[in-house]
C-alpha cells in the first residue's frame, strides 16, 4: 500500500549532501535523485548516512534554456529508508523526508516571490 501523501515525480538530478556521522565527523559525497517532491527526496549513492542522520542535500535543477539563470532546491531533512543495492545495474540508495526545502539561484541566494518556479521553468 502507497503511504505517500505527495505526487514523486521522476527526476535524475546531481545531489550533493552532507551528514554528521555518529563519530562526530562531518561526511559528504554525491549522488542522483531517482525521484523528488516537496516532502523527500531518493538518492542514489555509493556512500551514505544512516538512517536517523539529519542530511543536507543541494540538488541542482537544470538549465532549461539562455537567458535562465541555473538553479539548486537546498533540502534539509532526515534519512527515513536504505535501499540496499540488488544487482550489478543498480545502486544503493537513501529516501528523506524533508523539513525544509527552499529553492535558490545558482550562487545559492534564496529566491522568495511568488513567481520563482516559473523562473526555471517548473510552472
Amino acid at each position: 500500500m502507497e503511504r505517500r501523501g505527495a505526487t514523486r515525480y521522476p527526476m535524475r538530478l546531481l545531489v550533493a549532501f552532507s551528514w554528521e556521522g555518529e563519530d562526530s565527523v562531518v561526511h559528504g559525497s554525491e549522488g542522483e535523485s531517482r525521484d523528488i517532491n516537496g516532502r523527500g527526496i531518493f538518492v542514489y549513492s555509493d556512500l551514505m548516512p544512516a538512517i536517523g542522520s539529519k542530511v543536507q542535500m543541494n540538488v541542482f535543477l537544470p538549465q532549461t534554456a539562455p537567458p535562465r539563470r541555473p538553479a539548486e532546491l537546498h533540502a534539509e531533512g532526515r534519512v527515513v529508508r536504505i535501499e540496499p543495492a540488488t544487482s550489478m545495474s543498480r545502486t544503493a540508495g537513501f529516501a528523506t523526508m524533508n523539513h525544509t526545502v527552499i529553492l535558490c539561484d545558482g550562487e545559492g541566494r534564496p529566491i522568495d516571490d511568488e513567481n520563482s518556479w516559473k523562473q526555471f521553468g517548473f510552472g
